[in-house]
């Protein structure tokens, strides 16, 4: 019988063991002590959820998230996904208070069906008569998109020479080849160095969405996203959600990743 997640996760010939006892040598993945984070684009961003042993290949990691994904030959349960996306609720839960979210925001258009796991099971945690608003941020066509110059330009301030790189590069290569795309993807069409500067590639729905938002100040909103890497697309979701509200809570819930705002 397969236990549920509290202390790691471990294989098993093709399949893992969701272990609450305690942590082992040999698993993957840990719980631990849900990491938070303040946010330096105003207001209070937490991120909470597994992350990653340091010394598990590339290769273990994505046969994992497709394990939690349902995708491939062995795939969780529904009962073992509830309780792996349930704990870290319950430490968010006692910094911010369920209840009290007013409305979600998905990262990126069509959603995961994780994603949509994650929605159902916070709305269980909490209630599903709070009548909550959601969002869905949308892809903007590849031509709009947009490189954060100043950005780089600070972050490069000691070394001129690797600002010149990076930016010739950045205008030689990757922004003429995002504006040829018809579909863009961060993760698949921008080598990860340059991630944190690529802006203005998400958007909400339409003017009405966007007004919609605008008018919950002081509301609490969650960002839900299965798994993160880098935190560029979560950086690019709060910069749009601040643009147009800087009065409301944001907090993030991410299932996998090591953001850090």
């Amino acid at each position: 019988m397969k236990l549920y997640v509290y202390g790691g996760v471990r294989p098993d010939d093709g399949d893992y063991i969701f272990d609450y006892r305690y942590n082992l040598p040999t698993d993957i993945i840990e719980i631990a002590q849900p990491q938070l984070y303040v946010s330096s684009i105003r207001n209070h961003i937490y991120w909470f959820g597994y992350m990653f042993k340091d010394s598990v290949p590339s290769k273990q990691r994505t046969d994992f998230i497709h394990y939690i994904k349902g995708i491939g030959n062995h795939v969780i349960s529904d009962h073992e996904l509830t309780q792996f996306i349930e704990l870290p609720l319950g430490e968010l839960d006692k910094r911010i208070n369920m209840y009290s979210l007013d409305c979600f925001v998905y990262p990126t258009s069509g959603r995961s069906k994780l994603v949509s796991k994650m929605v159902s099971v916070i709305n269980g945690y909490t209630s599903h008569e709070m009548g909550r608003v959601s969002f869905e941020l949308v892809k903007k066509a590849p031509t709009e998109v947009e490189f954060d110059w100043e950005q780089l330009e600070a972050d490069t301030a000691d070394d001129p020479n690797q600002y010149k790189q990076m930016r010739r590069y950045a205008e030689d290569v990757i922004i003429p080849a995002i504006r040829e795309l018809d579909y863009f993807s961060l993760a698949q069409n921008v080598k990860p160095k340059y991630r944190k500067y690529i802006m203005n590639y998400l958007d909400f729905a339409n003017e009405r969405e966007l007004e919609k938002f605008s008018k919950l100040q002081g509301s609490n909103i969650l960002v839900v996203d299965d798994i993160n890497t880098s935190g560029s697309t979560l950086n690019e979701i709060l910069r749009i959600l601040n643009k147009v509200n800087q009065n409301c809570n944001i907090y993030v819930y991410t299932l996998i990743g090591n953001f850090k705002a």
